[in-house]
């Protein structure tokens, strides 16, 4: 008797699209969310340069209001769009975030052990509240999902209670047109 050879199954892979910030990405749902937003508890924001665009780094930084912003890259440059360093701080301030560089001890260099090691001082000196998010500006060229995860094991090991990530820019998964 003949084996019956098997082929692989062809599927179709969907093109994942970049989703819109929307303010309800970083409140609480609750029963009045619509007249009274609450920020949501325990969310982490890692937004990567330079493929965010000054839109979405505006629209999360203006609806998430994070307690802290915190600089993870070498170089940090807000020069997107017609975003500047200048710019940027005074959306820092209309927010109150308090924007921290924790990179300056790297002096411009690719050192993500000495940064990991910023974050941990930062986060056993500093009173971070739950109350509103804290955002991560990383390089998409310097990080990867190993780096990530030291941040949040990092994170996680000085506060419990972070929860929830949110990357920016934010992609999903695209549906296949329906047939006709």
């Amino acid at each position: 008797m003949a084996e019956e050879i098997t082929r692989p199954r062809l599927e179709i892979v969907r093109a994942a699209r970049r989703a819109a910030i929307s303010a309800g990405d970083f409140q609480d749902p609750g029963p009045q969310a619509n007249l009274f937003p609450v920020p949501k508890r325990g969310l982490l924001i890692f937004v990567y340069f330079p493929d965010v665009t000054e839109q979405e780094f505006r629209e999360t930084l203006e609806c998430a209001k994070p307690s802290f912003v915190l600089e993870l890259r070498s170089a940090p440059r807000f020069d997107i769009g017609k975003l500047n360093r200048q710019l940027a701080f005074q959306a820092f301030q209309t927010q109150g975030s308090r924007y921290l560089d924790l990179t300056s001890a790297t002096m411009g260099k690719r050192d993500q052990e000495g940064v990991v090691s910023s974050l941990r001082g930062f986060l056993q000196s500093a009173r971070v509240s739950l109350e509103r998010p804290v955002m991560f500006l990383v390089n998409s060229s310097e990080s990867d999902e190993d780096f990530t995860k030291r941040i949040l094991d990092t994170v996680s090991s000085y506060k419990a209670g972070f929860s929830e990530v949110y990357e920016v820019p934010r992609y999903v998964g695209s549906t296949w047109p329906s047939s006709r």
